[in-house]
């Protein structure tokens, strides 16, 4: 691989953050942040992230701003965490982060051509997987705790290449199969749910061969018919008011 044209230069302006959580986790600090663990932290991780995906959805930057701070300080409390069982800090992180992009675009910071980017992304990221000991086994490479849909559109990103007329032809089958299946008085629960799996998945495929997110896309509508909802709702309410 050849070397990167540049060095990371680690220096940051997060050292005031990194100093009020080394305060808030000190003997005189706050009870509930000295009691937090790294595990504890998990949920909070989640919840933020999540947090500054609504504040992307709603196009607000103080929101998004807000959110981005937020989800910053799991980060900066769980390097804290780590600084203080001497495994790694703050500045181990952001160094290794620094690295890890300069390495994987070596068309940037070395002398490699830009085509076939995405293929060398794979395979620097497979030698690194190496270079830590790490099985490249599918079931190691994605996540388990991923949410499903997530998990299976990355899996159809690494091992599929349909067109997306392939996964429309693939779409209606499976339409077809389970026409058939619901009105069979012989089908089994078990087969209705295979077919109904195959359909989540076939549909997730077409949408990554269309070039969407299928998370996102689902989260947007759901978000949507939520507000939908919620505002005829208040149409209805507002007319029994009006009536009574």
């Amino acid at each position: 691989m050849p070397e990167p044209r540049t060095t990371c230069d680690c220096t940051h302006d997060l050292s005031p953050l990194a100093a009020i959580m080394s305060t808030l986790r000190a003997p005189h600090g706050c009870p509930w942040d000295q009691q937090q663990t790294a595990q504890s932290l998990k949920s909070y991780i989640l919840e933020e992230t999540y947090e500054l995906l609504e504040a992307i959805d709603s196009g607000n930057p103080e929101e998004i701003c807000d959110e981005l701070g937020d989800l910053m300080l799991q980060v900066v409390f769980l390097a804290q965490i780590h600084s203080e069982r001497k495994e790694f800090d703050l500045t181990d992180v952001i160094s290794g982060i620094c690295a890890k992009m300069i390495r994987r675009h070596p068309h940037v910071f070395a002398d490699a051509d830009t085509q076939g980017h995405a293929q060398r992304w794979e395979q620097i990221k497979l030698e690194e997987r190496r270079h830590k000991g790490r099985s490249h086994q599918l079931a190691q490479r994605l996540t388990p705790t991923l949410p499903a849909l997530k998990r299976t559109q990355k899996l159809i990103k690494k091992t599929a290449n349909n067109s997306p007329a392939d996964g429309l032809a693939q779409l209606l089958a499976g339409h077809h199969q389970l026409a058939r299946c619901v009105t069979d008085p012989s089908s089994t629960d078990q087969q209705t749910e295979d077919i109904v799996a195959q359909l989540f998945f076939d549909l997730t495929g077409l949408a990554v061969a269309l070039g969407m997110d299928a998370e996102d896309l689902l989260r947007q509508k759901t978000t949507a018919t939520i507000a939908e909802i919620d505002d005829q709702n208040a149409t209805l309410a507002s007319s029994d008011l009006t009536n009574s």
